[in-house]
């Protein structure tokens, strides 16, 4: 008898290190919601990713919950879904925000916390949520109410280096018309799901107007390298792109602009 307690507490002991898996998935998810967009690129192999993912972990951690290892991280997994909820928020995501969200809440009310502990760490986590969803609403409302952004074109450059779109904005007055120009290479690319960097935006065309009928063509200078042109004029060169000298370089990560909501 003695022997199959201690088997089994040894069990639930290895059994709570796929909850380390689970936090590490979180703080992954979290990092990335600042600086790339997702896109699923297969949904059945990812729903199915996501089914199996969600039973593994929600089995393992709810068997292993009262474990010390377990147990810190039912207390965190919630402060890491705060970013991935607010940055990654859409229909499409729901596949998988919904999953994860309800094994961290279960996680964290069943885990093995003391209550006291469990009611002050879930007071402040609710207080930020609250604050993050009325800041992200204020937002919303006041910056992007009033404008109607819709891409209307996009196209890769020759050398697949480079890619660019015609951003079309609707206002109260004429809009804009605007077409910009991003690196190709620092996407994250999964079987199933691509992670689309976001922050190198480089606007090359701005015109007081919308609805433009636009002519974008890629092609090559005498060295080999991507340029766009747009109506036949000169936008984009990317030997000015890849200059060694920080202030002429379009894509480092000095210049990597912090979006909070893309």
């Amino acid at each position: 008898m003695t022997d199959k307690k201690t088997m089994m507490i040894w069990a639930k002991r290895v059994v709570s290190l796929f909850s380390v898996g689970f936090i590490g998935l979180m703080a992954f998810l979290a990092y990335t919601s600042f600086y790339y967009d997702i896109s699923i690129t297969n949904r059945s192999s990812f729903t199915v990713l996501v089914v199996c993912l969600s039973l593994l972990f929600a089995g393992t951690m709810i068997f292993s919950r009262k474990q010390v290892v377990t147990s810190i991280v039912a207390l965190v997994a919630p402060l890491c879904y705060l970013p991935i909820v607010v940055f990654y928020y859409s229909q499409e995501n729901l596949i998988f925000l919904i999953p994860i969200g309800a094994i961290t809440i279960l996680l964290f009310f069943f885990g093995g916390a003391g209550e006291g502990l469990k009611t002050i760490v879930g007071t402040i986590y609710l207080l930020m949520y609250i604050i993050c969803i009325l800041a992200y609403f204020l937002y919303v409302s006041i910056f992007l109410g009033h404008t109607v952004d819709v891409v209307k074109e996009q196209s890769v450059s020759q050398t697949k280096q480079y890619r660019c779109y015609v951003l079309d904005i609707t206002d109260n007055s004429k809009g804009t018309t605007k077409v910009i120009v991003e690196p190709n290479y620092l996407d994250i690319v999964y079987g199933s799901v691509t992670f689309i960097e976001k922050g190198y935006e480089r606007i090359v065309y701005n015109v007081r107007e919308n609805n433009l009928d636009l002519d974008l063509e890629w092609t090559l200078d005498s060295q080999g390298k991507d340029m766009l042109k747009v109506n036949g004029d000169v936008r984009f060169k990317a030997t000015d792109a890849i200059k060694p000298e920080l202030a002429y370089s379009f894509f480092v990560k000095d210049k990597r602009q912090w979006k909070f909501f893309k």
